[in-house]
């Protein structure tokens, strides 16, 4: 059987086109990978540089910073030295990383706020005691007043106590001692004028009264009635007493 000019052999592709059951040309087989792609369970290799790669080296590892940690806890029992030590921190935080900054501002803060406590507290007090009797003019006064008038009046005890049996001697030294206890009551009655608490004047003013009736009951005694000798001993506890109150009111802060 003559073919058709221009058409191929009986069983063979025409031109240009692969053999039966072969891919065209070009064209991998059935199950086989194209060019350029993995095979079936292969990983595909990256065609280019890693995405994140920036060509930096990885940042170095902070540092601690003791200054930091001083500054906060000196912050609490000294706090200047705390916000001295604080700030330093602070300041070698950029050097080193930013390692104890946080630490730094708190210390900061914390130093500042107990500083002021601090100076709240003291100015309390010192405003409380500024007002208090301790600091009563009157009680100064009268403290210095009866430290000075202290020994004289022991030195006319005991000597009234050596002239006991002579009766002479023992009128003189009834006399001297009436004339030093009138000079510590005129003390007193200067120191009570200048009392700012109306507890320290009071106080001053009973003992003033102790004062007076130690010096009647003594005169009594000189001019001859005995009978006041057991007022004198009644007053003479009284002074004591009225004397150690005046000073625990002028120890009182």
């Amino acid at each position: 059987m003559t073919q058709p000019p221009g058409q191929p052999p009986y069983g063979q592709p025409p031109h240009g086109q692969p053999p039966y059951g072969q891919p065209p040309y070009g064209q991998p087989e059935y199950g086989q990978p194209q060019y350029g792609q993995p095979q079936y369970g292969q990983p595909q290799q990256p065609s280019g540089p890693p995405p994140y790669w920036t060509g930096d080296y990885p940042p170095p590892a902070k540092r601690g910073n003791g200054f930091a940690v001083a500054g906060v806890i000196l912050a609490i029992f000294a706090p200047l030295l705390g916000l001295i030590f604080s700030i330093i921190g602070l300041a070698k935080s950029k050097a080193r990383g930013g390692a104890g900054k946080a630490l730094s501002i708190v210390g900061i803060v914390l130093s500042l706020v107990v500083g002021a406590a601090a100076t709240i507290v003291v100015v309390e007090v010192a405003t409380s005691v500024a007002h208090s009797p301790a600091a009563d003019p009157a009680c100064i006064s009268a403290e210095h007043d009866a430290t000075q008038m202290a020994t004289t009046l022991n030195a006319d005890g005991a000597t009234i106590t050596k002239d006991a049996s002579d009766p002479s001697a023992l009128r003189t030294d009834l006399q001297k001692f009436q004339t030093d206890m009138q000079s510590l009551q005129g003390q007193l009655t200067s120191a009570q004028g200048e009392a700012e608490h109306q507890s320290v004047k009071s106080r001053i003013g009973a003992l003033n009264s102790d004062i007076s009736a130690l010096s009647a009951s003594l005169q009594a005694i000189e001019n001859g009635d005995v009978s006041q000798a057991s007022q004198l001993n009644t007053v003479a506890n009284k002074l004591q007493s009225d004397g150690d109150a005046l000073d625990s009111t002028c120890s009182t802060l």
